[in-house]
Order: C-alpha cells, then structure tokens, then sequence
C-alpha cells in the first residue's frame, strides 16, 4: 500500500473500486491457496470454513481501503489497524468492522491495512482521523514484532511502506531486509519494536482525544481459545501464524488468520470493553520492567 498520505492508499490506483478475489499486489495469496488445496489437512480446513469453492473476495473502495466507499462528512465511526482489521482471508461479513456496524447501526469505515504495523496504523490514523472526525475509533492494535520502513522504489522515486519483521530472519536470510544492518541490531533487542509499538498506541490515543473520539483497544493476544464458543473450544486444533494453535473451524482461507469467530468475539469484546488502559500497562512493564505479560495478572 502507498505511502502517499491524501492519495488511495493502494500502490496502484487502478484497484480502486474494484472487487479482487486476491489481496491486490500480493502475488503469494492466490500461490499459497493452491498450494493448500493439494495438502490433505489444509483441504479439510478450507472446506471446514467455507473456502471450497473458493467465493471469498475484497471489495477495494474508492480510498483503497476495504468495504464501502467514505463519503467525508458522514458521521462515523472507524476501526483501525493491520490484518485483522482489514480482515484478511475472512469475508466481509465475518470481519470485526462490519459486525460492529451492524451490532450498533452506524457507519462504520475500516481504515485496516494487510500486513500493517503500528507505524502504518497511526500513519493512517494521523491523516484520516482529523478529515473523518469518526465519534468511536475500534482497534484491534497490531503486534509489536513488527516495524515499518519506508524505503524508495521505480523512476519516479515513490516512497512507499514496507513492514519488516524478526519472523524474517529465517525465511529471507541473505537477503532483504536481513541484510541491513539495522535491521538486525533493532529486532535482537525486542525493547525497540515494544517501545515503539507503545509510542504509536499513546500517539493515537492523543489524534482521538484532539477530535473528541473515543478510543477503544483490545489486542489480539487478549483473546484466547477460552473466549470462544463451546463448539468450537472443544474442537481439534492446527498452529497457524497469526494465533498459533486453533480450532480448525476458525480459520482463516490463509490458513494463517484466525477466522470468523474470532471475529465474531474480536467485536463483541470491543463493544463491551475498552482494553487500552491495559495495553498500555502490558507494554510499559515488558519495555521497563523486562518481565513477560502474564494473563493471570489481568
């Protein structure tokens, strides 16, 4: 996605208004889908959750966001965040956003981005917010494993986003971004990325209280398997990335997202408690105190 503030947040306009059974500009979806077809546990997963015949699409609107287009002037409200505010490998009507807007009856834009950091999320947030002037922000608030950096690319020398991970440093060694060296010295002391993802979340705080909106966080590790229905608690489980071992009825078309009720909980959860206070408490104890968040102390 482009880095350009005040232009579509996607690379290449073109996609705009358009509905894409891919995640647009991201080659290895369709790939990794296919190859997933022909792995007989990940068959049974994707036709678990409804992804054979694969129907799932994304519906790109006239910002390069997900959903429906933003009309400025609407009242609002807006969610914000990475992969699981943009919803990925979920349909559209599963995802936290859309639930939220049904559950309370407004508009609801969702400014979530794939593989987003806490960098891109108040990125967005600091340009959009004040032109949306949303009454409620929803975040689902990206990990802390990431960073973002924003690197030139083509011609013209457009400045675009590029997350960078410690995941990375097995599967791209040798190559971008493992090469640079800063890359290295930031993510082998893990106070860096946490301090940073704590600045980010104490900076959005400030942008919503300057407009008068509420701010309501929770963060994806808060919610566990115990927070899920019966049905699906009981369920066989499968190790995916982005929640490690999950119930095989709640899994994303990545088969690497948690599904749709995680969805379905992310949302209730927001509409029921705001988890920022504690968020931030989690943060400032792992960068200051160096102990490791424990969720028997909540």
């Amino acid at each position: 996605m482009s880095l350009i503030l005040g232009r579509v947040a996607q690379s290449d306009p073109s996609v705009c208004n358009t509905e894409s059974t891919w995640i647009p500009n991201y080659k290895y979806e369709e790939t990794r889908y296919n190859i997933n077809l022909l792995d007989v546990k990940r068959r049974i997963i994707l036709e678990i959750n409804g992804h054979i015949p694969n129907n799932m699409t994304y519906r790109i609107n006239n910002y390069g966001f997900r959903g429906d287009d933003w009309e400025i002037g609407t009242d609002c409200d807006v969610c914000i965040g990475s992969s699981n505010t943009w919803g990925g490998g979920n349909y559209e009507e599963n995802i936290y956003p859309t639930l939220i807007a049904k559950e309370t009856g407004r508009t609801v834009y969702n400014l979530g981005y794939p593989a987003g950091t806490a960098d891109g999320t108040f990125r967005y947030a600091t340009y959009w917010l004040p032109i949306l002037k949303p009454k409620t922000v929803y975040s689902c608030w990206p990990g802390n494993t990431r960073s973002e950096l924003i690197t030139t690319i083509g011609d013209n020398d457009e400045k675009i986003h590029r997350h960078i991970s410690w995941e990375e440093h097995k599967r791209k060694s040798g190559r971008w971004p493992t090469t640079e060296e800063h890359y290295r010295g930031w993510f082998e002391n893990p106070e860096n990325s946490m301090l940073n993802n704590l600045k980010n979340l104490m900076a959005t705080k400030e942008l919503c209280d300057n407009i008068g909106a509420e701010f309501i966080v929770t963060r994806p590790t808060f919610i566990t398997i115990d927070d899920l229905s019966e049905e699906f608690q009981s369920q066989e489980r499968y190790s995916i990335s982005q929640g490690g071992d999950w119930p095989i009825g709640d899994i994303a078309r990545d088969i690497k997202h948690r599904g749709a009720e995680f969805q379905r909980v992310l949302a209730q959860r927001l509409l029921d408690i705001n988890e920022y206070d504690w968020a931030v408490a989690e943060l400032q104890q792992d960068v200051f105190e160096g102990e490791t968040h424990n969720e028997n102390n909540r």
